[in-house]
C-alpha cells in the first residue's frame, strides 16, 4: 500500500468509521431499503478511500454526509423509476444538518476550556511559546521571531509544555482536573 493511501485509510478509520452507525440509521430512514443502504455505505467508503488527500476536510462528519447526499442524488438521477417513499424522504436528504450536535458542541467547548486551563497553568515563557505553536499554529521559526528567542528555546519550551500537560493529565486525570483547578482557585483567592 502506498504511503498516502495508508494515511487516508488511517484517517477514514479514525474520523469516519465512528459515524457509520449514525449514517446507516439516517440512510435507512431516507432509502427504506437495507440492501441499498449497504451498497451506498460501500460506495461512500470507496469514494473516500480514493481521495488523493484529506487535508481539505475540516469536518469529517459533515463531509461524510455530503458524500452520502451526493451519491443518493446521483443514484436517483440514473433511475428510470423512483419509489414514492424515497422521494418523500428527499426533504430529509436536502435538509440534513451535518454540523455537530448540541451535545458534541457542549463536549467540545468543555474540552477546549479544559485544554486552555492546562495551558494557562504553564510557566509564562512556556505558556507563550505553547500558545503560539499549538493554538495559533505558528512555525518554530515564526514563534522564535515573534518572541525574540532562538528556535532551540522554542523547541525546548514546546516540549516542556507538552511534558507538563502530560504529567498533569497523568496525575489528576481528565475528569478530576476541573475539581483540582477549583480547589487551587479557592486556596489562592
Amino acid at each position: 500500500m502506498e504511503d498516502g493511501t495508508s494515511d487516508i485509510v488511517a484517517w477514514v478509520s479514525s474520523n469516519v468509521l465512528p459515524f457509520e452507525a449514525e449514517l446507516r440509521g439516517w440512510l435507512r430512514n431516507v432509502l427504506n431499503d437495507a440492501h441499498e443502504v449497504d451498497d451506498l455505505v460501500q460506495d461512500i467508503y470507496c469514494r473516500m478511500l480514493n481521495l488523493s488527500s484529506v487535508a481539505h476536510i475540516g469536518e469529517p462528519r459533515a463531509y461524510l454526509y455530503q458524500v452520502a447526499r451526493s451519491l443518493i442524488i446521483n443514484r436517483l438521477r440514473r433511475r428510470a423509476i423512483v419509489r414514492i417513499d424515497t422521494v418523500q424522504n428527499m426533504d430529509e436528504v436536502a435538509g440534513f444538518d451535518a454540523g455537530p450536535s448540541p451535545e458534541q458542541v457542549t463536549v467540545a467547548r468543555a474540552e477546549l476550556k479544559w485544554v486552555l486551563g492546562l495551558i494557562a497553568n504553564l510557566p509564562e515563557r512556556c505558556k507563550e511559546v505553547f500558545r503560539l505553536r499549538k493554538v495559533y499554529g505558528l512555525s518554530q521559526a515564526e514563534t522564535a521571531k515573534a518572541l525574540s528567542v532562538s528556535e532551540n528555546v522554542v523547541e525546548k519550551e514546546t516540549m516542556r509544555g507538552l511534558s507538563l500537560i502530560s504529567e498533569t493529565v497523568a496525575r489528576v486525570g481528565i475528569a478530576d482536573y476541573a475539581a483540582v483547578r477549583k480547589a487551587k482557585a479557592k486556596r489562592a483567592g
